[in-house]
């Protein structure tokens, strides 16, 4: 009735994402209805003023009808989540108890104008979600007003600042910002082959069928955050409850600013920052080893060619040992000297996420000795002799490496990925940037905890066909995932 996942969505410590059957699912609707717990709105709805609950749905079918809508009791609602087109009607006067504001599924229309209404309509927010919702390029100063928000998304709108009044909320724990416009010319700048793909750094949504009820907890949303950086106000570090903070730009908000009020952040677990060169470095990395909780860390550089971007990280000293995730972008062709030294020293250190121009194989022959790893990802522009490989210099070792999640980003200079006989890999993401059929990967019959090879992007058929051929000589029976539609020829 319920099936668990065959693995962890990503890492371990993940919620997995579970699935129930078709009519197991329309049953916990119904119930949730009856209780007038949860509702939703789909296709053709007739007017019915008897219809109520704490938590709405409105479906991507259903037609937009405001007379419907307008016939429903909000007065209790606690909760309100949109899928699909966005209409200025859906935020109502009658919603002053709503906590929890989530568009993140909203496929267009939002606009400044809407949020100066949700905000000025909802006083009692805890929750907004304006996640891809492009159209908004600011945020009205009246967000200060929103005395109960906790958690702020605007990652991948077109908001480049954060207004001043933010920092009023004092009960803010979660920012998470960042511009889709800034993510995708920074990565076409460092990876040219990238610039005519498709945007697709960002995971596509995991979710059961009938994903209406998704978020309301019968399915799990994860995808990556944009790493490009916005520019936040002055005084933030009075905001002493923050947990994540990211993306910040601060070359942006000015350097000596922004680094006093991090100092002053001490419970953040989470920190992205951007816009980071020589100059401002050494006093940003003061500053985030007097960050004791920090758990999750991301840092975009600024690469010249002159690999500046390695040298202007060499000052990191002494570890973060609560450092689980970390993520760095815009290296050239060199890992800094301070991850050599402190990786090793990194206990819980379990995710890591390199985008690079190039990395030579005696450091990923380095990553592969850590052995606390569980997820590696891997997003290069260019590739030694053409190849990526794995495990070559470990195969004299007694002990295998094995790691849950690897991701590779090919493009069309990737000629092959070989896979040693030590290296053991339970999911391997395979993301394709316009991949030939002349690109190879060998080594996967031999991993025999190989449970599932997920590929997307734009390859050719033969590229596809070729993975399908090595992975059947696997005693295993890894299953071939196909994450989103790929063009083929």
């Amino acid at each position: 009735m319920i099936q668990a996942p065959r693995t962890r969505v990503d890492g371990r410590s993940r919620m997995p994402l579970c699935q129930v059957n078709g009519f197991v699912r329309e049953y916990i609707v119904s119930q949730l209805v009856e209780e007038n717990l949860v509702f939703e709105l789909e296709g053709h709805c007739r007017k019915n003023i008897q219809r109520t609950g704490r938590h709405l749905a409105i479906d991507n079918s259903w037609d937009r009808d405001r007379n419907v809508f307008e016939s429903i009791d909000l007065s209790l609602l606690r909760s309100l989540t949109v899928f699909g087109k966005w209409e200025t009607f859906i935020i109502s006067d009658n919603m002053k108890l709503l906590r929890v504001l989530d568009l993140e599924d909203v496929s267009s229309g939002v606009t400044n104008d809407d949020v100066e209404k949700m905000v000025k309509l909802l006083p009692r927010l805890k929750f907004l979600s304006l996640r891809r919702c492009k159209q908004i390029t600011r945020l009205p100063d009246s967000l200060g007003d929103l005395k109960q928000l906790q958690t702020l998304d605007v990652r991948h709108t077109s908001v480049i600042k954060l207004p001043k009044s933010i920092i009023k909320l004092e009960k803010l724990q979660y920012v998470r910002a960042g511009t889709a416009k800034h993510q995708q010319a920074s990565e076409a700048a460092e990876n040219p082959s990238m610039a005519a793909a498709p945007a697709m750094m960002s995971r596509p949504c995991i979710a059961t069928p009938g994903s209406r009820f998704s978020k309301l907890g019968l399915g799990l949303h994860c995808r990556h955050g944009s790493h490009s950086g916005v520019k936040v106000p002055r005084g933030i570090g009075k905001l002493s409850s923050l947990h994540t903070l990211g993306v910040v730009n601060i070359q942006a908000c000015g350097e000596d600013g922004i680094l006093e009020d991090l100092k002053n952040l001490t419970q953040l677990h989470k920190l992205g920052v951007s816009g980071i060169n020589r100059k401002n470095s050494e006093k940003l990395f003061s500053v985030i080893l007097r960050l004791a909780h920090l758990e999750s860390l991301s840092l975009k550089m600024q690469a010249n060619q002159d690999n500046e971007a390695a040298g202007c990280m060499a000052d990191i000293s002494s570890p973060l040992e609560k450092l689980q995730s970390l993520k760095l972008y815009g290296l050239v062709d060199r890992l800094p000297s301070w991850i050599m030294q402190m990786c090793l020293q990194l206990p819980r250190l379990e995710k890591l996420d390199l985008q690079m121009k190039t990395l030579p194989q005696q450091e990923l022959d380095f990553i592969l000795t850590l052995k606390y790893l569980r997820s590696l990802r891997l997003r290069l522009a260019e590739f030694q002799d053409g190849e990526l490989r794995f495990g070559w210099t470990i195969a004299q070792r007694s002990t295998k490496w094995i790691i849950d999640i690897l991701e590779i980003v090919c493009n069309s200079s990737l000629q092959a990925v070989k896979f040693g006989s030590k290296i053991h890999v339970k999911i391997l993401k395979i993301r394709c940037y316009s991949v030939s059929s002349s690109l190879q990967f060998s080594g996967l019959q031999s991993m025999e905890n190989l449970k599932e090879v997920w590929l997307s992007g734009s390859y050719e058929l033969g590229f596809k066909q070729q993975l399908e051929t090595e992975l059947k000589g696997n005693e295993n029976e890894p299953i071939l995932e196909l994450e989103k539609p790929s063009s083929s020829t």
